[in-house]
């Protein structure tokens, strides 16, 4: 997903109350702080933002995948607790966990050639490899891991046409499983599901926006179910850092979600948030849609 901005208020119930509306409770944020807490409302500097995480194990950490300025600050986070004796387990979005083994080849430095299209970046992503990378070479430099999350893209064609014979029997049981009524989320996306640009034929609409619902709720669900298998596993003082889309994580309500439901493991969440114009004094934020902010310049 790309940039996405915050909501200034909280959408309409859906269900039999469908007339009452409730706004949620924004903070205003200055523009000039780096870091922020929702739980404190207020500035921190990077040292003070480091000490609110490192008690944690398990970090959920938002993005927007096209800003090279959002990418400085989590390479900066995973130096800093470096730094204090920590090593990062890196979890992403954009490979699966049979990559898994790509991956510890790439951070053994065992892939020849073009890197990019050893790791078939393009098919996977979209975004400049230039981007990320500097995120990945942090966490190979301080001798951390990367893992792959999400589901692979033959699965998530099952899902989002509802092929269940092509499925396996663990995919069944996983597809089985969704749930897909979890009504504060529902209202989260509907914005961005509310118009479907690829209609399928014989497709309506209101199908189109339930397909593309069905597999926001089967990558949410895959992840935060594969990132409560690696937290199971962390070594004495190695942390997990959940690196996903910012909308993933957004109020806490996708994978952190998810992943609450199958894991005991205490977690904090931070997402990413644009200063916007230079001119912009302040910037109004959700108090729920996380833990701790980042901000950053566009």
């Amino acid at each position: 997903m790309k940039q996405i901005s915050f909501f200034l208020g909280l959408l309409l119930l859906m269900g039999g109350c469908a007339s009452k509306e409730t706004t949620a409770i924004t903070y205003s944020v200055p523009a000039e702080c780096d870091y922020y807490s929702l739980q404190s409302a207020q500035c921190l500097d990077k040292n003070s933002f480091i000490d609110r995480v490192e008690p944690y194990e398990v970090i959920f950490v938002g993005d927007h995948h096209n800003s090279a300025n959002a990418h400085k600050v989590i390479v900066e986070l995973i130096t800093e607790l470096s730094l204090r004796d920590h090593k990062i387990a890196l979890a992403n979005e954009w490979f699966s966990p049979k990559d898994n083994r790509l991956l510890q080849q790439y951070i053994d430095g065992e892939l020849d050639g073009n890197i990019t299209k050893v790791l078939g970046w393009k098919e996977r992503v979209g975004y400049d490899f230039n981007l990320s990378e500097p995120i990945y070479s942090a966490v190979i430099a301080n001798s951390g891991k990367l893992y792959g999350l999400n589901m692979e893209k033959t699965f998530t064609k099952m899902v989002s046409e509802q092929n269940l014979t092509a499925m396996s029997e663990k995919q069944r049981a996983f597809y089985d499983s969704l749930d897909l009524n979890v009504t504060p989320h529902q209202q989260l996306l509907s914005p961005f599901f509310s118009h479907c640009h690829k209609t399928r034929s014989g497709e309506s609409a209101q199908q189109c926006s339930e397909r593309m619902y069905r597999v926001q709720v089967a990558w949410d669900s895959m992840m935060g179910q594969e990132s409560a298998k690696l937290a199971a596993r962390l070594t004495e003082g190695e942390k997990l850092i959940v690196f996903v889309g910012g909308m993933h994580l957004e109020s806490g309500l996708g994978v952190n979600l998810r992943f609450s439901r199958v894991s005991k493991q205490p977690f904090v969440t931070i997402l990413p948030i644009p200063r916007g114009a230079e001119e912009q004094k302040e910037i109004a934020v959700d108090l729920g849609s996380s833990d701790l902010l980042y901000l950053y310049d566009n």
